[in-house]
């Protein structure tokens, strides 16, 4: 058996003692969408221009024909997040039927995020579908990421007239409307 210098000994226990400690993770702080002109990224399918509130909120008229549409915003900055380090998206909303009364199927409400490369026609991917009961309410909901991952670099509350059928003539003539008045959006760790 060789044995083991002293000195090697000394050197062992001492790296082991004085190692450099390993960096700490920065922790994820909770990211809360800004309302902005300046942070709105695409908008597709709605009347007139948002109107933003002094509260922080966007109001838009969101249209039935193309498919439906909405706003988007920029999450973070330009940055974005990666959707694993986030356990939830809390997210509230009011919403009224606008040019028809008495719909025959209740507006639906896509909750949708887009990554690198996305485009708002193109790569838009769902966290989740709403399905509103009223022809106007409001929506407070806590919608659960786990699982997700991948980078989300805007999001945005779409009305989707594809599930939203019965309303109108679809295609390019709908022109049923939703007003929706987006308050909050915010991805909690």
């Amino acid at each position: 058996m060789k044995k083991i210098s002293l000195v090697a000994i000394t050197m062992l226990i001492a790296g082991t003692l004085f190692a450099a400690p390993k960096k700490a993770a920065t922790p994820v702080e909770p990211i809360t969408v800004t309302f902005s002109e300046s942070t709105r990224w695409g908008t597709d399918a709605t009347m007139a221009d948002g109107v933003y509130g002094e509260d922080g909120s966007v109001t838009y008229t969101a249209m039935y024909r193309y498919g439906g549409g909405g706003y988007t915003f920029n999450i973070n900055g330009k940055n974005g997040i990666n959707l694993k380090d986030y356990s939830s998206c809390e997210i509230e909303f009011d919403y009224k039927t606008g040019s028809w009364e008495k719909p025959e199927v209740m507006p639906k409400f896509g909750i949708k995020y887009f990554g690198p490369g996305a485009s708002f026609y193109n790569g838009g991917q769902a966290i989740d579908w709403i399905d509103a009961e009223t022809p106007s309410g409001t929506i407070s909901k806590t919608i659960d990421l786990t699982g997700k991952s991948g980078k989300a670099i805007r999001i945005g509350v779409l009305a989707n007239s594809w599930q939203w059928a019965g309303n109108g003539d679809g295609g390019n003539k709908g022109d049923d409307t939703v007003i929706i008045t987006v308050k909050k959006i915010t991805f909690l760790p």
